[in-house]
């Protein structure tokens, strides 16, 4: 329910049945690259999205520069744990909690000092 769907929502969308969406997500059935091409072009995120959690390290490490920003946020909120963030993030209703949890973020994500 990540981005919004009931497994019963996304089959409508698809022409499918909720219980072929559970079998796709559980990996007892394989899907087809044109239904999943489908699926990614309904759920408006990139193919690469489905494949993210296969370990490629490199997509891991930061920007090497400024350059190219906008395609690394772009890569960034592709990932499902981004998304969650995101999600997670703004469902803090109080605007104040919201800044200081941005805080400790910032904080965390500086260079250790050496």
């Amino acid at each position: 329910m990540l981005l919004g769907l009931s497994q019963e929502e996304l089959g409508k969308v698809l022409g499918l049945t909720s219980q072929q969406i559970q079998k796709y997500e559980a990996g007892e059935t394989r899907i087809s690259a044109s239904r999943l091409y489908d699926l990614a072009e309904h759920l408006a995120v990139p193919i690469t999205w489905f494949f993210e959690e296969l370990g490629d390290k490199r997509r891991m490490a930061p920007p090497a520069s400024k350059e190219g920003e906008r395609a690394n946020v772009t890569e960034l909120l592709a990932r499902r744990e981004a998304r969650q963030l995101v999600e997670l993030y703004y469902g803090i209703e109080d605007e104040q909690l919201r800044k200081k949890v941005l805080e400790v973020a910032e904080l965390l994500s500086r260079p250790a000092k050496d």
